[in-house]
């Protein structure tokens, strides 16, 4: 009887774990072969897991030596776990299984996969008991489950997959050569060239990306302006947007705004002649336009950190989203005692956003607010200036600042696409990028339509 079996034996195949390991005696070289595929932990058998385990080690210390059996039995006596394997008659027996050490990667692959249904039995389980304990939140239970399965899913393939330098020096060459051809390189183009320019074509699969300024200088506004530009034509890349702080409705009034270029004041006191209207009709266009993207918006005030994280996976499983926008850090809720700091819960919420940008294998953008050292219009925005916790600072693969005087007098604007003079320049500090340079550059924020665009002249200038 099985203590997760239910009065039933957990699966297992005690002869493919008699195979491996008489194939180990007879073979020394079918060691490395087995270990690509299964760990000690997948044996079902005590004895074959601790002799399986004393076969690794045997070769770790002793690697001018042959593994054979003579050898292996007087190795395990000084380490006194000959009885515990099976005692000398037991282990002598295993080559009886095994004529040939050739069929010992199929034999290995069994194990494993036995070995993940008896994980899988464990979970569902522990799930089932942890269900009827009503003290334990819901989401927070799901979100829980979810991260062990995702985490027993990522063991499916062979144990040691990728270890080994050679194949990661492979996908690099792969990837290498696909960019090399215009193939499709997995980052997504944000539309701001000099911040494409800088990034390497774009925000990178699996980076956690912070957006950061003070109050009122247009956060938000970048990152729905990056959004536009990424789910229409001809990017129409796949994005989430969890708001936090605005509702779906204001979001959208703000995406109509800056593709139609109709002022957003316009638009949400619906300050038209008639139908007719000119303007009108580009909003009507607009929205068209927006209907046919693939933008998911998210705008649960206070969202829960497992809900985040829940709704994520689903997005991503789903709905194959790209890329995933967070408005922002602030206003999540680290699900942590009353009584933790607030440095606490945001060290959470950023190392588990992190977590979750590798888990999925998308970037992540989180928007965060500096503290009031770099209120001042000459004060730039530092690394240290990140609001709440350094963890962000160390988290983040990358992370861009924005930052402008808040006066402004008519001859300090810049020309817009149309050639008015409308936007305030404001310049983008990329202060750290992981795998990239940093630098900085311009771009023109539109108050009308809470928008940014490059300036049309050279923005790149001081």
């Amino acid at each position: 009887m099985d203590e997760y079996g239910q009065g039933r034996t957990m699966p297992h195949n005690e002869d493919a774990e008699k195979a491996v390991l008489g194939a180990i005696l007879l073979n020394a070289n079918a060691l490395q072969t087995a270990m690509e595929s299964c760990v000690p932990s997948d044996f079902y058998h005590t004895g074959h897991r601790a002799l399986f385990s004393a076969f690794i080690a045997y070769s770790e210390s002793q690697p001018l030596k042959t593994l054979d059996l003579v050898s292996v039995i007087e190795f395990l006596r000084e380490r006194g776990q000959l009885e515990q394997c099976g005692g000398v008659a037991y282990i002598s027996s295993l080559t009886e299984s095994v004529s040939t050490s050739a069929s010992v990667g199929v034999h290995a692959q069994i194990i494993h996969a036995l070995s993940l249904r008896r994980q899988f039995i464990q979970m569902a389980n522990e799930f089932s008991i942890a269900g009827f304990d009503q003290s334990q939140e819901i989401v927070k239970l799901i979100d829980d489950s979810e991260a062990r399965l995702s985490s027993l899913a990522q063991g499916t393939g062979e144990a040691n997959k990728d270890v080994s330098v050679g194949g990661y020096v492979m996908k690099a060459l792969e990837t290498l050569r696909d960019r090399m051809d215009g193939k499709d390189s997995g980052n997504l183009e944000t539309g701001f060239d000099r911040l494409d320019q800088l990034t390497d074509g774009g925000f990178h699969p699996t980076d956690f990306i912070i957006i950061a300024a003070r109050p009122s200088i247009g956060k938000t506004a970048f990152a729905t302006s990056i959004i536009q530009n990424m789910i229409v034509a001809p990017r129409s890349y796949r994005v989430a947007f969890f708001s936090l702080e605005m509702s779906g409705i204001q979001v959208s009034q703000r995406l109509i705004s800056c593709v139609s270029k109709v002022p957003l004041k316009t638009i949400r006191n619906a300050s038209f002649s008639d139908q007719k209207d000119r303007n009108f009709n580009h909003v009507l266009m607009a929205a068209q336009k927006l209907y046919d993207t693939n933008l998911f918006i998210l705008d649960k005030p206070n969202m829960k950190l497992s809900e985040i994280r829940a709704t994520s996976r689903r997005l991503r499983r789903e709905q194959h989203v790209q890329i995933i926008f967070i408005d922002y850090i602030g206003l999540i809720d680290a699900e942590m005692p009353a009584t933790s700091k607030k440095f606490e819960q945001v060290t959470e919420i950023s190392k588990a956003l992190k977590s979750l940008a590798r888990e999925l294998e998308i970037p992540i953008v989180v928007l965060c607010q500096v503290t009031r050292d770099a209120e001042g219009d000459k004060n730039e925005p530092q690394l240290n200036n990140l609001r709440d916790s350094g963890a962000i600072e160390q988290d983040a693969d990358m992370v861009m600042f924005l930052h402008r005087a808040r006066k402004w007098s008519s001859d300090a604007l810049e020309k817009d696409r149309n050639g008015d003079m409308t936007l305030q320049r404001t310049k983008v500090i990329v202060a750290k990028q992981r795998n990239g340079e940093t630098g900085e550059f311009f771009v023109g924020f539109k108050p009308s339509t809470a928008s940014f665009e490059m300036l049309a002249d050279d923005y790149q200038r001081g």
